[in-house]
């Protein structure tokens, strides 16, 4: 149990320190006096310092300060290589100070990386962006920051009765809307008549199950829930298409054009289909706004129900919050 209990406290420091180290700095400068470079970093922060004169030479000192005088390391005659490690005791600013005394200009470089010691410092802008003696005193401050994009499903649809003609009696036309989601990236449909939406459904159940089966389905880290969604995810799936059973003419259109499709005029439309029982699309345009599916029946004596499944992809950003020093003024 005490090793049980010792893994679980373990684990997720073990996990952090297998990220990979941050990135904060790359520099390489002339050496001829006295030269400093100022960073701000986090509580637990592990640092990751090297330092070389690329000539070979030696260099005169070399401290490590947390403003203004706590000094974290120091050595003097530096060899032509130093790597060294450091843990941050608390958040601040801090100083790297190169110092020569030497006649000749040296050639030095430095490279400096960080890995975060909690979760809460993860992201941390290591700027100082003032003259840290001209205005000492300084504040941590938070503030939120895009980090990333990640895609999401989301399913519309829904059923339209398009009546029969009744020998002329009626117009057998109808329409669906709907509005597409903000910041929709593609998304896909379909379209069935009456029984053949639930054999259709049946069909591509199974498809998508073969799919996750067989590891052919693993598309950005979501798993898709219909075989739909993985369609308009862009997964190489043959959805089901059928010309069986009642049928039905549609067309995608916006407002405009379904009221002339409506009064049988000339329409144009992003799609225009017709005969099919079943049909499944997946659309890179259009890509917002409310459209139509304009449907028309030739049935002349019974009505027909078309059902309209739609799976949109959209992006959606991610913020997260991130620490930062400013000055203070006096």
């Amino acid at each position: 149990m005490r090793y049980l209990i010792f893994l679980l406290l373990f684990l997720p420091s073990a996990l952090r320190a297998q990220d990979p180290p941050l990135f904060v700095a790359d520099q390489t400068f002339h050496l001829d006096g006295a030269l400093e470079f100022t960073y701000a970093f986090a509580e637990g922060d592990q640092l990751s310092l090297h330092v070389e004169e690329i000539t070979g030479k030696k260099i005169k000192s070399l401290e490590v300060v947390q403003w203004p005088d706590n000094f974290l390391f120091r050595a003097y005659e530096l060899d032509s290589v130093l790597d060294k490690n450091f843990r941050i005791p608390q958040t601040g600013v801090y100083q790297l100070r190169f110092r020569e005394t030497g006649l000749s200009k040296k050639i030095c470089r430095f490279t400096l990386h960080r890995s975060p010691g909690l979760a809460t410092s993860a992201r941390f802008d290591t700027r100082v962006g003032w003259d840290i003696r001209q205005t000492p005193q300084f504040r941590v401050g938070k503030r939120t920051v895009p980090s990333g994009k990640k895609l999401e499903i989301i399913s519309l649809g829904g059923q339209v009765t398009v009546s029969a003609s009744k020998f002329y009696m009626k117009k057998p036309v109808n329409a669906y809307q709907f509005t597409l989601p903000p910041n929709t990236q593609r998304w896909a449909y379909r379209i069935s008549v009456g029984q053949a939406t639930a054999e259709a459904r049946r069909q591509d159940s199974d498809k998508l199950k073969l799919a996750l089966q067989t590891g052919a389905v693993k598309i950005m880290g979501i798993q898709p829930e219909t075989a739909l969604a993985a369609f308009a995810l862009g997964a190489a799936m043959d959805m089901t298409i059928s010309t069986a059973g009642e049928d039905v003419e549609y067309a995608l259109t916006d407002y405009d054009n379904w009221t002339k499709f409506s009064k049988g005029q000339p329409y144009t439309a992003f799609i225009q289909q017709s005969g099919l029982s079943v049909d499944a699309q997946r659309r890179y345009n259009p890509l917002e706004g409310t459209y139509f599916f304009a449907l028309r029946s030739d049935n002349w004596v019974d009505d027909i129900n078309v059902n309209i499944e739609i799976e949109a992809v959209t992006e959606v950003q991610l913020y997260d919050t991130e620490l930062y020093v400013e000055p203070v003024q006096p």
